[in-house]
């Protein structure tokens, strides 16, 4: 990966993509988001008789069967979908060479919701740490990002985070419905964390978690003795990295089983990332699920 894959030049290379949901949250023309590949189009009301005009897609073929006239089903209107994409900016999201977890993650978050706002849904970008929040809402496409871009590389990863409470708040200011991507390396994700992914999917959100780690933290390639800083808590420990590099990796997968069964658990999409994977490549990773 380059400096050039962290560009807003980059952003542009995106194409087509388009976050595909099993039940669409709203749309604000008739049939756009099903026109755009997102599935159906409305709630079904009921069936009435086929008018000239209407779109051949909403055709009932085994009620027009049963009633030996052609029949449509009548569709409550949608809105489009909103997205809110939360960057985790805690302590720990400062590790990472050369490219920090931070810097990846607000890129991932740029991405995300160019996609959203290109394809006419709302977009939000949300970063916490502490009681700091920064939040914008993207409605003028890639020149505006620019102009964020200069924001975000003076933000800092530093301090712990209130995930749990961010995410209640942005259910809270969205409303019923929409579609949450949470990028973060979820260390400080606890269990109040996964109930509140839980309960947005029980009011009828789509959630999606990028777990993202740097290379180092998932390789563990480190020799001799290695002096570790704390980041957010504890004190520093100098180990020999060799001796407990086993340990440490074992520690790792159960740390990632754990993840993927919370994320099960609370209906949402849980994707692995690292610092040195393509952005690009996740972003189209991610827009290719069928999020829950």
């Amino acid at each position: 990966m380059s400096e050039e894959d962290l560009s807003i030049e980059a952003l542009a290379h995106l194409g087509a993509l388009r976050f595909q949901v099993q039940r669409l949250v709203e749309a604000a023309v008739d049939g756009l988001h099903d026109a755009r590949g997102l599935g159906g189009a409305g709630e079904f009301i009921e069936h009435r008789h086929y008018r000239l005009g209407d779109p051949p897609r909403r055709i009932d073929w085994r009620a027009t069967a049963r009633r030996d006239a052609v029949m449509v089903q009548e569709l409550r209107p949608e809105k489009r979908l909103e997205v809110a994409v939360l960057v985790d900016t805690s302590g720990s999201m400062a590790s990472g060479e050369p490219t920090s977890k931070l810097r990846y993650a607000w890129w991932l978050g740029l991405g995300a919701a160019y996609i959203a706002q290109r394809t006419g849904d709302g977009a939000g970008l949300h970063l916490l740490a502490g009681d700091g929040r920064w939040r914008r809402r993207l409605r003028a496409g890639l020149a505006e990002l620019a102009a964020w871009t200069e924001e975000l590389e003076n933000i800092e990863a530093s301090g712990q985070t209130d995930l749990s409470g961010a995410i209640g708040e942005i259910g809270n200011s969205m409303g019923s419905k929409g579609l949450l991507i949470v990028i973060s390396d979820l260390l400080e994700a606890d269990d109040q964390f996964w109930r509140g992914l839980g309960e947005l999917r029980q009011r009828g959100w789509h959630c999606a978690v990028v777990r993202l780690l740097a290379a180092e933290e998932v390789d563990f390639n480190f020799e001799g003795g290695v002096r570790f800083e704390p980041i957010e808590r504890g004190e520093a420990l100098t180990v020999d990295a060799q001796a407990i590099r086993s340990a440490y990796l074992e520690e790792l997968a159960r740390f990632d089983d754990e993840c993927r069964t919370r994320a099960a658990e609370a209906g949402a999409h849980l994707l692995l990332a690292r610092n040195d994977d393509s952005p690009v490549a996740i972003l189209r990773q991610l827009t290719r699920e069928q999020l829950r």
